[in-house]
């Protein structure tokens, strides 16, 4: 295979960042073993402390993929993992993916396609499955939210760690601070500072499992607000910034098609400040892991593709 020019097969590089996804793992990379188009390698960073590193090991010598893992004993946090995956990809696209989703068959496909021309970053579709309860509901009301937007306009919310691809031969000249929390978002505004595209492709569908607690969605949500706190020059300085009418108007929209999610959001949202003071370490890069977001029921989800 060859990456000198576009009418040649391009050799696409699946890329893991993973900390303790003992319950995901084996799903993702069976996943990935049936995704509808040839991946050149997979490279997994762990930081692990459970038996992930096994788990790989394990599905590795049974798999027809060619999955590299690359272990640290210390936790490193995300911007890391990225950084490495990164600068060891032998590919021309390199697609990442989070450790607790599972694409649809098509997504590798979908993201990589779109990666030609000018365009530096394709971002993904994120679809939350088994949502349950005040939580579950909240995050599928954001989610939908999150879409609605995506198709309206590029903005500081269009790219989204879950999935998303990226030209490769961009992407090593990006060294991401080991203390970014929004590492997708700044990834975004360094493509675009270089002149590149970023685009967003609505069939290029991931699927994860949301928050089904306050707690867990009260994490997520301020480490959210905190990244963006973080990088809120640079998307200034980009010209990202979601005007507030365009954000009304989506919420309204979706609010009267789903408001009993609607309700749950204006509920979540209100106890945030309760849980605020009891989260920790939601203002750097080694977050909270949400342990309800975990275990996608990989069988279940089969029956959609």
């Amino acid at each position: 295979m060859t990456s000198s020019g576009e009418d040649n097969v391009r050799r696409i590089t699946v890329g893991i960042p993973s900390y303790n996804e003992r319950q995901n793992i084996a799903n993702l990379l069976r996943a990935i073993e049936e995704q509808r188009t040839q991946i050149f390698e997979v490279l997994i960073s762990d930081d692990s402390s459970d038996n992930t590193p096994s788990l790989v090991r394990n599905f590795a010598q049974c798999s027809l993929l060619d999955i590299q893992l690359f272990h640290h004993d210390a936790r490193r946090g995300a911007a890391a993992a990225w950084n490495e995956i990164i600068q060891r990809a032998a590919g021309d696209i390199v697609v990442l993916y989070d450790a607790d989703t599972i694409p649809h068959p098509s997504c590798t496909e979908q993201l990589a396609s779109s990666i030609q021309g000018d365009i530096g970053i394709c971002a993904s579709n994120s679809q939350p499955v088994q949502a349950a309860g005040i939580a579950g509901r909240a995050s599928v009301f954001i989610s939908r939210w999150l879409r609605s937007v995506r198709l309206t306009q590029l903005s500081q919310y269009t790219v989204m760690g879950r999935a998303l691809a990226i030209n490769s031969r961009e992407a090593k000249k990006i060294e991401i601070p080991t203390n970014m929390i929004a590492i997708d978002l700044y990834m975004q505004c360094k493509i675009l500072e270089m002149g590149r595209d970023v685009i967003y492709n609505d069939n290029a569908i991931v699927y994860f499992k949301p928050a089904n607690t306050i707690y867990d969605l009260a994490s997520q949500v301020v480490r959210a607000v905190n990244g963006h706190k973080q990088i809120e020059d640079y998307v200034s300085s980009c010209g990202i910034g979601l005007p507030r009418q365009v954000a009304i108007a989506n919420a309204v929209k979706n609010a009267a098609k789903d408001p009993l999610g609607a309700l749950s959001v204006a509920i979540g949202y209100s106890l945030i400040p309760y849980y605020k003071s009891r989260i920790e370490n939601t203002d750097n890069a080694k977050w909270h892991t949400a342990a309800s977001s975990k275990a996608l029921d990989y069988q279940q989800l089969k029956t959609r593709f």
